[in-house]
């Protein structure tokens, strides 16, 4: 019975840690056009390349990528394996 307990509670716990990202991408935007926000993307991107937008904006890497991904982290989801991207337009 402990064990059963002690599982639901640890499920329970790891659901919003593996948050969809179109649903986590919906709350965002829907939070932002609250505020008045005007004029902005959010791109989902797979923690790697966020990773990476740092290095090529150094000038070590392409400059492509960086321009793709520049912007601020405004969420996880997947597991911490993707990242939402707020941008600027």
């Amino acid at each position: 019975m402990r064990n059963l307990l002690l599982a639901t509670c640890l499920f329970s716990l790891s659901v919003p840690a593996m948050a969809s990202c179109d649903d986590l991408k919906a709350q965002i935007d829907a939070k932002l056009q609250a505020k008045g926000v005007k004029s902005y993307t959010l791109d989902i991107v797979p923690v790697a390349q966020a990773a990476a937008a740092p290095v090529a904006a150094s000038g070590a890497a392409a400059a492509t990528p960086a321009k793709e991904t520049a912007g601020k982290v405004v969420g996880t989801c997947e597991g911490d394996t993707k990242q939402i991207i707020y941008k600027r337009n």
